[in-house]
């Protein structure tokens, strides 16, 4: 492979979506970077995603400031990315008994319009049981009340990291793929850069934005970035076997989509903890798990599938069981941190935020290269248009919440929000009646 030229201003150490971006930040700023990826970049964790740009819909229960946060870079993510992004109208059939009733609901997406907006997404409908039907005529009929839809942007995820390493490409970055970090170098105040079969790189900065291996390369340096690893399958059909997305409760009141794209349908995922990343394996008892849900509404779902994919959450460990766990992100110092200087980690998040994540990380990289360099990432398109900066707003700077650290505390005011929401729910059902959209309404309305 040769040798590397010997200093940059900053290496980055995986190429998912996370390091991508982090590698085009950097070098939209005018900073020398090098990225390295061990792999083909985007083949793994973010491969391994539901395909969505999506706002985080279900966090409104436990962790609000995490979908608002989200919906924002979204929205940015849409402005750069947006001949790659297809809107994916999305029906969540609501039946007796289930663990939100059709009133809850419509509460929950009344709280998420405004916030959907943010990333150019359309207010919810409301569709009773008939016009559910016609919508999706091989849904189960017994219990159905009806449904409610959103959107979210379909990507090719693969396709998402490779815009942005080209455009990290064009501004200067190198990128070396089949380059696994093996050692950090280390010389008087820390980490100077990192060793690889055949060469090594130095940097005054070296970010660690290897997803849920982050832990591991840390270690690489002496410092921990403890995860709690959440495990996802999907099956992979390739054909496209639904009209619209779809939201589907499980029995165990755990949620499962169905994505239709133009590489065939996605069913997942599950969520199971996990350990290593280099060992995640679809298991039979989730394959199982998700055929079962997904047949309980439509009968003749196939029950064959063409393959899986199987990838590991690289969400922060924090308090509270499996289902409060935030999905926010955090920047991690590792000077004042752990006494181990030139060395950043970027870790949580998920690709829905990944241009916010790489502007905190490289915000970081800048203060400690002792150079004021601003953020330019949503004012050029991934393909190299000129974008006008976007309008301020003040929920950018609104990220930390005390209750982030007190998983409790959080879903208490989630939830109390939602609880006077519903209240008002209520209220304009009882004078306003009860108005729903048909199955024309709705596809004149996603088709605009």
């Amino acid at each position: 492979m040769g040798l590397v030229p010997p200093i940059y201003d900053v290496v980055v150490v995986g190429g998912g979506i996370t390091g991508a971006g982090v590698a085009r930040d950097c070098a939209m700023r005018g900073l020398s970077t090098l990225l390295l990826e061990r792999g083909a970049p985007g083949m793994a964790t973010t491969a391994s995603s539901t395909h969505l740009i999506h706002g985080g819909l279900r966090y409104l229960l436990y962790d609000r400031p995490t979908t608002a946060a989200t919906c924002l870079d979204s929205g940015l993510i849409l402005r750069i990315a947006s001949t790659l992004l297809r809107r994916l109208p999305i029906l969540w059939p609501v039946y007796r008994g289930q663990a939100h009733g059709i009133e809850a609901v419509e509460t929950l997406l009344e709280a998420y319009d405004p916030l959907s907006e943010q990333k150019g997404g359309k207010r919810h409908l409301r569709l009773d049981a008939e016009q559910t039907l016609r919508l999706l005529p091989g849904l189960s009929r017994q219990g159905l009340l009806g449904c409610v839809s959103f959107d979210e942007w379909w990507v090719d995820p693969v396709a998402l990291v490779k815009a942005n390493l080209d455009s990290a490409r064009r501004h200067g970055a190198e990128i070396l793929v089949g380059a696994a970090v093996t050692g950090m170098l280390r010389g008087p105040a820390g980490v100077e850069g990192v060793a690889a079969p055949g060469f090594e790189a130095r940097a005054a900065v070296t970010v660690n934005a290897a997803g849920p291996w982050i832990d591991q390369v840390g270690r690489l340096a002496q410092a921990r970035v403890p995860l709690r690893l959440r495990k996802g399958t999907h099956l992979r059909y390739e054909a496209k076997l639904a009209p619209f997305g779809l939201l589907l409760e499980a029995a165990d009141r755990r949620y499962v989509f169905v994505i239709p794209s133009p590489q065939g349908t996605l069913v997942g995922p599950t969520d199971l903890p996990a350990a290593n990343p280099d060992s995640a394996a679809t298991q039979p008892e989730e394959v199982a798990y998700l055929l079962r849900t997904v047949r309980r509404y439509f009968p003749s779902f196939p029950e064959r599938f063409d393959a899986t994919t199987v990838g590991s959450r690289p969400i922060l460990s924090q308090a509270g069981g499996a289902a409060l766990l935030s999905r926010d992100f955090a920047v991690f110092d590792h000077q004042t941190r752990d006494g181990i200087g030139g060395l950043v980690t970027i870790g949580g998040g998920k690709m829905s935020d990944f241009r916010a994540m790489a502007e905190a990380a490289t915000d970081l990289v800048c203060a400690k290269l002792g150079r004021s360099l601003p953020c330019t990432t949503s004012c050029e398109t991934l393909d190299g248009r000129a974008l006008e900066r976007p309008p301020e707003n003040p929920r950018a700077a609104c990220r930390e919440d005390p209750s982030r650290r007190h998983p409790r505390l959080r879903q208490a005011q989630a939830l109390g929000r939602l609880a006077i929401g519903f209240s008002r729910h209520l209220a304009r059902r009882a004078l306003l009646g009860r108005p729903t959209a048909t199955a024309e309404d709705f596809r004149d309305y996603y088709a605009g």
